[in-house]
């Protein structure tokens, strides 16, 4: 008989980024991070996991297994049609329904779009962020809390301020376009840490 896979242990301050990675979303990624950082949570995304050739549909799975909540930020809409970020609910759904021990939080750009082209999570209500950081933060802040109570969202909005400040200087270091890759987004959470920690938002 094959020996039982153990499942990933939860980790409850880790959130699953689900975002689209183009760097027209830098800024709200950006957001998003700081969010976290400030309700003093773990943001974990896909591309820092290493593949080990289970391929990458499996790490996704496993990633958001381990993490207690996943954000799902579904208002990429336009040409060509991706499907990721939909599917990637669908298997938080299933991790929710499964394991039990995960929730989700969907975010959109604009109110009443999603039951069109999602109807099956009529009953489910998205954040609506309306594309803007103040949006994104407001969104984290309002369904994470911390057990001392959150920063205001001023204050995050001053960290992320300061990120931006300092993305340049990561991708110069790393000669990358954009953020989306385990070493440099790594370096942009310690960043976000050290800053918040100045701030005494954490």
């Amino acid at each position: 008989m094959a020996a039982r896979k153990s499942r990933p242990e939860v980790q409850s301050d880790q959130v699953f980024l689900n975002v689209p990675y183009n760097r027209s979303y830098e800024k709200m990624l950006v957001a998003l991070t700081c969010a976290l950082v400030a309700v003093g949570r773990v943001p974990r995304l896909t591309f820092e996991v290493p593949e080990v050739g289970e391929g990458r549909l499996k790490r996704i799975f496993d990633l958001i297994k381990s993490c207690r909540v996943s954000v799902h930020d579904l208002s990429a809409v336009g040409l060509p049609v991706r499907f990721n970020m939909p599917f990637e609910l669908g298997l938080a759904w299933t991790v929710k329904q499964q394991l039990g021990q995960h929730d989700f939080l969907i975010l959109e750009k604009k109110a009443h779009r999603l039951p069109r082209h999602l109807s099956d999570l009529n009953g489910i209500d998205p954040k609506i962020h309306n594309g803007t950081v103040a949006g994104a933060i407001g969104a984290i802040l309002d369904t994470l809390v911390r057990p001392d109570g959150n920063p205001a969202s001023e204050d995050v909005m001053r960290l992320h301020r300061q990120m931006m400040k300092v993305v340049p200087e990561l991708k110069k270091r790393h000669r990358s376009k954009d953020l989306f890759g385990a070493r440099i987004y790594g370096e942009l959470v310690v960043a976000a840490n050290i800053a918040a920690a100045d701030m005494d938002l954490i």
